[in-house]
């Protein structure tokens, strides 16, 4: 994204990226990302394609900072200080009722995008994405004797895959049946680490 959403954002600049976020999740619902064209999401928005390439590298850069927009309201740092084993059960339990939340919309968009497309692509890396950069941040990361990256990717991809089978997959897992996956697959890792 071209846009630094860490800075100061104008009203200007909000207003148009609401604008193109919403569009988009709408067009989402009726068609494919892989039909949505920057001249199309334009003439929707009644914004010039010179405006939406001042903010965007492509359509599929506007369809990552839609699920930044959706979940935007995720106050994942306050996980961050829950002792031990707890902290990842949290992590889990806060990204799952943020993606349950918005089930419908995600359902909508599903129905006329598919699994395997490349929107489902992006809302994956964007789950992924944000559980490494908080694992990244837990107290304890570094107390495991294996690297940090390692630890990241590892809790990354197994909480992006427990995600995915609960809200994503034909036989759904409960919230309660992923949890308990969540204490085997990491929990017994937490407490091994936390023993030393």
């Amino acid at each position: 994204m071209k846009v630094n959403l860490s800075g100061k954002t104008s009203r200007f600049a909000k207003r148009t990226l609401a604008d193109f976020s919403e569009k988009m999740i709408v067009m989402l619902a009726d068609m494919p990302l892989e039909e949505i064209s920057v001249q199309k999401i334009c003439g929707l928005c009644n914004y010039p394609r010179s405006t939406f390439y001042n903010y965007f590298d492509d359509i599929y850069d506007l369809m990552d900072y839609c699920w930044i927009a959706i979940m935007k309201d995720m106050d994942i740092e306050k996980y961050l200080n829950v002792q031990g084993e707890q902290n990842t059960e949290q992590i889990f339990s806060l990204l799952y009722g943020y993606l349950d939340q918005y089930r419908p919309q995600i359902y909508r968009i599903l129905l006329k995008n598919g699994l395997e497309g490349r929107c489902m692509a992006s809302l994956r890396a964007f789950i992924k994405k944000q559980i490494g950069q908080v694992i990244r941040k837990c107290p304890g990361t570094k107390d495991f004797p294996v690297r940090e990256d390692v630890m990241v990717d590892y809790y990354a991809a197994t909480l992006e895959m427990l995600l995915e089978k609960c809200f994503f997959t034909k036989e759904q897992l409960s919230k309660e049946e992923a949890l308990q996956a969540v204490r085997f697959l990491l929990g017994s890792v937490e407490k091994e680490a936390h023993k030393k």
